[in-house]
């Protein structure tokens, strides 16, 4: 989709462009009918919330370039500080964001080994994995193929040697570590020709652990997480991934998606085949489907848990990201407490006898080791026969999307009157970030799609993401640049306070003529409690006239009246005295909403207005008076409008192009 101009917010917004029919008596009419037809039949999505306004960052305070591409990235934050590190080639990046001011960035160099190779791009040390650890920062990377770390105190760096599977041997490997405390989990094999099966391994602590080979087939590990239950022993750890699908149906997908438990206590077996390995594996198929349309969504992209605010480890929220073939995207939210229940009580696929006692995946105290039947039988069929479905009564995804989503953090936020929304950060793979809100109205979720946020300046991939709730910021990392983007971003809706309330943003509000963020306000500001018609909080009427603009023209030539779409939730009409000649729903692609009037006849003078309904929300956007004008007057207005629009047109042409070339 292209994206509407910066600074076009929520109905109700005033564009800073000059719109208005322009003559394009000279252009190509088969140009012209392009374009027209593409401004004409842009549908709105079928499904999924829709975007109202765009963000662009301000160069030095808001993102800050690296000076050299970084084609392997990894981000490490910790909420409160103004502080990012980024892992590049060979060094590690300091990035400063104070308050108000410009960003700073500073290096630290990481010392290499150069070994034996087996590509030239490989012979590079390629930092993956920063953490802290007490008062020094923990740095691994691929130092040539011989996975190595050092620790960082102080700006000095200490050099730790070779460790085996905190670094993988190459930067495109699948990679996952979690500590915890003491313990470190990792996916990283730790042989590099005599280790092809990936596991899931404890790396350090009381005993090292593995999964067997045959319980996952090529796994792509996604996310882990360590959750702490009512009894220490109880505990366990979460991961989640995709696998090929052991389902040969040629119907069938190619992938499925999976969430594993492991018991955190886990010692391994009593048997020689089970010493070494977890005995407490299982796993489950996560299942993103929309049972109304028929829509599958089996490809897990990301994973981000929202703990409860109450503590509640069973009402912990896990919001997995979805797509499926053609590159669509779905949102789906589980609970913790339904996938802790799946592989409690569900019996195991393709299993049939009497289930052992204790049974497969259960947790055992006093440090009990699993008996080697109980091994046996989850071994050789590890997937509980249950399937884990998204939360609430119509076990559908929070919504599904043309776009196609590959990341997202969940911020749950308090609005001035003590509302509670989910706001939920999404990245797409055109290097743009959706800002969508999710709130409750009974036992019905509203979903809005309320802004687009373009954090580089060069557009690229984001390759890492992360949510500090403390500061109210997201930082995001592309190959050239990282960027602070604001959560309260409310200086892009204009509009006065019937744009501001439109946008549904839950951290803006109106206050003294402002729109401004609920944290900046000494006070309560002004938000609607309506999500269907917030305009009807604010105080004064909107104006239902747009002031009249008059142009005479030639007959018998080409023009097109272009409207500027300010919200991506409203219907966009071109009214012709009482007829309606062109309408653009909402989700409508184009910047503008066009009508193309191909020969003016006397017929087609008169009054034009481009009328903007949204609910019970009306706004008259554009008001156009077409009038007659003999042939010297409009050879005049000809040249006039020639070298206006050649100026206009070289920037109106690339963009509905590439609206085209993206639809």
């Amino acid at each position: 989709m292209t994206p509407p101009p910066p600074g076009c917010a929520s109905l109700g917004a005033q564009s800073t462009r000059v719109p208005g029919p322009l003559a394009r008596p000279w252009l190509p009419l088969r140009l012209l009918l392009l374009l027209w037809t593409a401004a004409a039949t842009q549908g709105h999505p079928k499904s999924g919330p829709r975007i109202s306004a765009v963000w662009k960052g301000r160069a030095g305070q808001d993102w800050v370039d690296f000076g050299l591409s970084e084609p392997h990235i990894v981000l490490f934050h910790e909420p409160g500080s103004s502080a990012v590190w980024v892992g590049g080639r060979g060094k590690v990046y300091l990035f400063d964001f104070p308050e108000g001011k410009n960003a700073s960035v500073r290096t630290v160099n990481i010392g290499s080994t150069k070994g034996s190779c087996l590509d030239k791009r490989d012979c590079e040390n390629y930092i993956t994995l920063l953490e802290r650890q007490g008062e020094g920062l923990l740095i691994c990377g691929t130092n040539a193929r011989r996975p190595s770390c050092w620790r960082l105190v102080n700006g000095t760096v200490e050099s730790l040697g070779e460790k085996r599977g905190y670094a993988p041997f190459s930067p495109d490997e699948n990679s996952l570590v979690l500590f915890d405390g003491d313990e470190v989990y990792s996916t990283i094999r730790k042989q590099e020709y005599n280790g092809k099966i990936p596991r899931f391994r404890r790396i350090q602590g009381e005993i090292e652990l593995y999964t067997s080979d045959t319980v996952m087939q090529n796994p792509q590990f996604i996310k882990a997480t360590i959750v702490h239950q009512d009894q220490a022993y109880d505990d366990k750890i979460y991961y989640f991934f995709r696998e090929d699908n052991p389902d040969k149906n040629p119907e069938a997908p190619l992938n499925v998606s999976r969430v594993a438990q492991l018991c955190r206590g886990d010692q391994g077996g009593e048997s020689s085949l089970s010493v070494s390995k977890w005995n407490t594996f299982l796993k489950a198929m996560l299942v993103c489907s929309d049972a109304s349309t028929n829509k599958n969504f089996n490809r897990l992209q990301d994973v981000f848990l929202l703990p409860d605010p109450n503590g509640q480890w069973r009402d912990t929220r896990v919001y997995g990201v979805f797509s499926n073939p053609w590159n669509y995207s779905a949102v789906c939210v589980y609970s913790l407490g339904d996938i802790d229940k799946v592989f409690r009580t569900s019996s195991l696929k393709g299993y049939h006898a009497s289930l052992p006692n204790p049974r497969p995946g259960k947790c055992l105290p006093d440090r009990q080791p699993i008996p080697t039947d109980t091994f046996q039988v989850a071994d050789s069929h590890p997937e509980v026969a249950q399937r884990v479905e998204p939360m609430g009564p119509s076990k559908a995804p929070l919504f599904h999307s043309k776009y196609h989503y590959q990341k997202v953090v969940v911020h749950r936020m308090q609005a001035s009157r003590g509302e509670t929304f989910h706001v939920l950060y999404l990245t797409t793979d055109r290097g743009t970030i959706h800002k969508v809100v999710e709130s409750r109205e009974g036992e019905r979720s509203l979903v809005f799609n309320i802004m687009e946020i373009q954090p580089f300046h060069h557009p690229a991939a984001i390759q890492a993401m992360s949510l500090d709730t403390e500061r109210r910021k997201l930082y995001v990392s592309s190959q050239w640049e990282v960027s602070q983007v604001p959560l309260d971003l409310c200086e892009v809706y204009s509009g006065g306070c019937h744009g501001c309330l439109m946008a549904r943003d839950p951290y803006c509000g109106w206050d003294q003529g402002r729109c401004v963020s609920i944290y900046s306000s000494p006070g309560p500001v002004l938000q609607s409690i309506n999500p269907d018609e917030p305009h009807t909080e604010c105080p004064n009427p909107k104006p239902d006239s747009a002031p009249l603009q008059k142009v005479s023209l030639a007959p018998n030539s080409r023009y097109y009246l272009s409207c500027p779409v300010e919200s991506r939730h409203a219907t966009y009409s071109w009214r012709h005295e009482q007829n309606v000649e062109q309408s653009c729903e909402p989700g409508h692609q184009s910047p503008n909403c066009i009508l193309f009037i191909e020969n003016l006849t006397a017929r087609q003078y008169g009054h034009y207005r481009c009328e903007a309904q949204e609910g019970s929300y009306f706004r008259e956007a554009q008001h156009w008076e077409l009038l007659p004008e003999d042939g010297a007057t409009a050879e005049h207005l000809l040249g006039r409008a020639r070298a206006l629009a050649t100026s206009l047109w070289l920037g109106v042409l690339p963009t509905l192009a590439l609206g085209l070339l993206v639809h």
